[in-house]
């Protein structure tokens, strides 16, 4: 036993090429499992961003369609003089404007929600004013008063009716990307 480890020790060729194979292994695994790790680490990365991109998409999506509805309402009981109350809801995009989930996203696509939410919020605070007046007009009636909330009933009907094509164009666009592969 003794002499077969003294010639295995011996052996100088063997070792080098021991050695020289164990180092090639090593260094051929960790580069083999960088590669790979670097790979699925991106398709990971990639199938993460589709999935929080959809995921937006579908509560942006939600939030527009009541609003469209609320549109719709709007459109039909402001002329009459009656005030729907609430007028719009921006808690969506509150959340996505302070969440990273616009990162993710298409700059064509973000364009025309941004566009509609501007309306949107323009919209709020008009019906903000417009609630103002209404309720001065029946506090403190006057011509004056009067004519204020006639005036911001009218301009609000206006940027309502300027929503309108924006929001179906939002949804479009929405429901585009969300039946895109």
């Amino acid at each position: 036993m003794l002499a077969l480890l003294s010639a295995i020790f011996a052996d100088y060729d063997f070792w080098v090429n021991f050695t020289s194979n164990m180092i090639s292994g090593v260094l051929l695994t960790l580069v083999f499992g960088l590669v790979l790790t670097t790979v699925v680490g991106r398709y990971s990365e990639r199938r993460k961003a589709k999935e929080q991109r959809r995921k937006f998409l579908e509560f942006i999506e939600r939030e527009l369609q009541r609003n469209n509805t609320a549109l719709s309402t709007a459109l039909e009981e402001l002329p009459k003089g009656n005030l729907p109350y609430p007028l719009f809801e921006v808690s969506a995009w509150k959340v996505s404007v302070n969440s990273s989930l616009l990162d993710n996203m298409d700059v064509e696509l973000v364009m025309p929600i941004l566009s509609s939410y501007n309306r949107i919020w323009a919209a709020n605070d008009l019906y903000g004013n417009l609630l103002e007046a209404y309720f001065e007009r029946l506090a403190k009636p006057s011509e004056a008063g009067e004519k204020r909330y006639l005036f911001f009933r009218k301009t609000l009907l206006d940027r309502l009716r300027d929503l309108q094509p924006k929001l179906k164009d939002s949804l479009a666009q929405i429901d585009g990307h969300l039946g895109a592969p």
